[in-house]
């Protein structure tokens, strides 16, 4: 199968990993191009593209030539199905492709204008599906977005990453995420400061147009890594990891906490919702500032263990079928 993936975003968060890791599984069988923009680097240089096997093939478009260029690069690839990810690419692709079946995985909520045009929908979460609009007439799919476990530390590395972090001995909260307002970091901080916990550190990994404000508001005991490639293994050197997101639509860093073992408090986001039932998590109220503290408080007084959480419902294999499975359905309806 010859399969064109296209996300046009800057930087590498959730989307982008996703993307990455899908074109990366599906080279190994397919024939995979990926359609960027030309400027898919954020402000410290970081992109999808750092991410990518080889035998994934790049494309890019740059500005004002978007549309000419992916009509060109869709004439010159001649894909069996193009999947584009978000609004953006999902506007765009159904523009140029022509016969080509057109298949979008939605990564934050559905929008009629950004996806109206597309034949097939993956929503990833139920709250994703149930908010389609009556009005699309495409195919959809329920499809989970997918974590393949990392490997474990040895207790000396843990321990070093420990140390480099300023943990120690110390109880170490770990936040990890984008540093924008929808992360909500600054609620955490505060969160922190309220809580005024004995020999306790907070951690931030990430990076965003938010760092210089969160800095000038932490305390000493806060500490900023910056981005961070090897995030995921920070997970297994936390005491507790929190996400304290106003919005998350998904949240990948559920599952990578999980994935560590790492006790979890969060508040009641669309992708908590969707995800933290059923294991050992703390769910707070949005924006509450004084229970996201409280729930600080009771993780650290009472130590919780670290768990092996069944994650087999989020298995990269059993996903990319499903996806596979619905790239055929649709251009099989298309073909008709």
């Amino acid at each position: 199968m010859r399969i064109l993936q296209t996300i046009l975003s800057k930087g590498f968060r959730g989307a982008e990993r996703h993307v990455a890791e899908l074109a990366n599984a599906q080279a190994r069988r397919h024939e995979v191009l990926l359609l960027l923009r030309r400027d898919c680097a954020d402000g410290n240089g970081v992109s999808i593209r750092d991410w990518l096997d080889p035998a994934v093939r790049v494309a890019t478009l740059r500005r004002p030539f978007w549309t000419w260029q992916a009509w060109s690069t869709v004439r010159r690839f001649r894909p069996d199905v193009v999947h584009a990810h978000g609004g953006r690419a999902s506007r765009l692709l159904p523009r140029v492709a022509g016969r080509v079946p057109v298949v979008s995985t939605i990564h934050l909520d559905y929008r009629h204008d950004s996806y109206r045009r597309v034949d097939g929908l993956i929503c990833t979460t139920d709250w994703q599906r149930t908010g389609v609009s009556a009005d699309y007439r495409g195919h959809t799919a329920r499809i989970d977005l997918w974590y393949r476990p990392q490997p474990r530390l040895a207790p000396d590395d843990v321990a070093r990453e420990r140390q480099a972090l300023g943990g120690g001995t110390a109880f170490l909260i770990g936040f990890v995420g984008h540093l924008i307002r929808a992360k909500g970091c600054d609620l955490l901080i505060e969160a922190f400061r309220r809580a005024a916990l004995p020999d306790a550190r907070l951690v931030v990994v990430g990076d965003g147009p938010e760092r210089a404000a969160l800095e000038s508001m932490a305390p000493a005991n806060v500490h900023f890594t910056g981005f961070r490639g090897d995030a995921r293994d920070l997970f297994q050197a936390f005491d507790l990891f929190v996400s304290p997101s106003r919005d998350e639509p998904f949240g990948l860093v559920f599952l990578e906490a999980l994935d560590a073992g790492a006790p979890i408090v969060a508040t009641r986001s669309q992708g908590a919702m969707a995800l933290l039932p059923g294991y050992p998590a703390e769910l707070v109220a949005l924006e509450d500032v004084d229970a996201l503290a409280a729930a600080l408080r009771g993780a650290h007084a009472q130590r919780r263990p670290r768990y092996d959480a069944d994650l087999s419902r989020f298995d990269q294999d059993g996903r990319l079928a499903e996806i596979e499975a619905f790239y055929r359905d649709v251009m099989g309806t298309r073909a008709t």
